[in-house]
């Protein structure tokens, strides 16, 4: 689905990201599409374990504001900053982020990465003795289902 040229010449088509970015880059002078960037970015900077408690709020005068679920967290990224700093300069290909600051707040309730499903053990049936009360049997039979439907 390429394009013919005013010469007549066939071009390949080209991508669409690659088309946009200078429209982009024109209507952007003043660096607000920065933040989109960078909450794309986040989790395969950081990620899935940290992505999962973090949420990047905001950039502002090229200090990137995050989220995080726990204060024990925030020690821990913190301690990280520099690592994260230098692998969000390695994504973003520019220093539009040059600094983070972590502050403790309740995360939206966005689509989070799923953790990967660890497989159950198989249910098997349970044996139950004779029991001569029908309530009490009926009783077991539930305890015992609503044991094999909990989550473990």
């Amino acid at each position: 689905m390429g394009t013919t040229s005013k010469l007549g010449r066939y071009r390949p088509p080209e991508r669409i990201a690659s088309a946009l970015q200078p429209i982009l880059d024109r209507l952007d002078t003043e660096g607000h599409f920065g933040i989109v960037r960078l909450v794309k970015l986040w989790p395969e900077v950081v990620g899935e374990t940290i992505a999962r408690r973090t949420e990047v709020q905001s950039l502002k005068f090229h200090v990137a504001v995050v989220k995080v679920s726990g204060a024990m967290w925030i020690q821990e990224l913190t301690l990280m900053k520099m690592q994260i700093l230098e692998r969000l300069r390695g994504a973003l290909n520019d220093d539009s982020v040059r600094d983070i600051r972590f502050v403790k707040g309740t995360l939206s309730r966005r689509e989070r990465p799923k953790l990967r499903a660890v497989p159950r053990a198989t249910r098997h049936f349970v044996e139950l003795p004779e029991l001569k009360d029908p309530e009490l049997r009926k009783a077991f039979e539930d305890l015992i289902e609503a044991w094999g439907r909990a989550s473990r």
